[in-house]
């Protein structure tokens, strides 16, 4: 699927399973499969877009990459470098290298700091900055990220919702990291904010040379930024492709269901609406075979019993479906 060397983040066999315990002992009777053999890779200077359900294990997948959660098993290599080994030896370097933004931008901000303590924290423990240095540092950080240099020595209460997030933005940005995962970061503000902070996302991605994991729910807002799109369904990615590709001609019966949800601004045109059946079903025990046979109105009895392959069918285009593979 990937050549060696040839991406700039390659995921390979990324597994995170949670222990089920029971009873007085707490014995292990199950696992919840969170994330379940993912792989996939990113090459530099772009943004993948990951989109799923809720709870489809889209931001396990982000933490896990970062090592902010441990993996049950697969590797994460970046530029070469084994993520989980660099961690043990030097988890210092390696978070700045990688960063994340995160869903809730008030619960990721320490209420009692202030903006310049909260995004200068990180800057004099890794040695960029401190002193009067570090106060210059912080207020051009701020500037790049939309906020006013007076603002440094407000608490996160004093924002708004785009406001803390883009606090949130340039405390990440602040160590100068290379890879940053955007976990669902715009999704906890109004429309006409989202576009603000997508747009200097963006601006960011150009000026700092930065490669992004782009975590969402909304493929519109997935459609405006991304370069590429990933699709998870149940902890396991089923389709992947370049934004137009993917818009254009997606293959999973799951892709497609989610593609005809996306409103459309003309009343007059007619949709052919794709309605799942169903609930999704539960990570601890998921339907043998493919995983979204329960639902999936193309189900053949090759979908109950056999695991797709997730494989190239093209025009690195990448799906995990029986209708195309022979």
């Amino acid at each position: 699927m990937i050549e060696p060397g040839s991406a700039y983040l390659t995921v390979t066999g990324l597994k995170k399973y949670y222990p089920v315990r029971k009873g007085i002992f707490q014995k292990v009777v199950g696992h919840i499969k969170a994330v379940d053999d993912v792989s996939f890779f990113i090459n530099e200077g772009e943004t993948l877009g990951l989109v799923g359900e809720s709870g489809c294990g889209k931001t396990t997948t982000g933490r896990a990459l970062l090592h902010l959660i441990e993996p049950t098993a697969g590797q994460v290599m970046l530029k070469q470098v084994d993520v989980g080994r660099a961690v043990q030896t030097d988890a210092g370097t390696m978070h700045r290298r990688m960063q994340i933004i995160f869903q809730d931008p008030y619960g990721s901000l320490n209420p009692r700091m202030t903006v310049r303590d909260i995004v200068g924290e990180a800057v004099r423990y890794h040695g960029i900055a401190d002193g009067k240095d570090l106060d210059v540092y912080v207020c051009d950080i701020l500037a790049k990220c939309g906020l006013r240099p007076e603002q440094r020595f407000r608490y996160p209460h004093e924002f708004s919702g785009g406001q803390r997030q883009r606090v949130g933005i340039a405390r990440a940005l602040a160590v100068k990291p290379e890879f940053v995962v955007c976990d669902e970061p715009v999704s906890a503000l109004d429309v006409s904010i989202q576009s603000q902070v997508l747009n200097l996302l963006v601006d960011l991605r150009e000026q700092m040379k930065l490669t992004y994991l782009f975590i969402s729910h909304d493929l519109s807002v997935v459609r405006h930024i991304s370069d590429r799109v990933a699709i998870m369904y149940l902890g396991q990615m089923v389709e992947l492709a370049a934004k137009q590709e993917f818009f254009d001609h997606p293959l999973h019966p799951y892709t497609q269901a989610l593609l005809s949800a996306i409103p459309v601004p003309d009343p007059t045109k007619e949709r052919n609406r794709i309605l799942l059946e169903g609930d999704v079903p539960s990570p601890q025990n998921p339907p043998s075979g493919c995983r979204f046979h329960t639902r999936c109105r193309h189900a053949m009895d090759r979908c109950r019993q056999e695991i797709p392959r997730f494989s190239s069918v093209g025009n690195d285009h990448f799906v995990a479906c029986f209708l195309h593979q022979k």
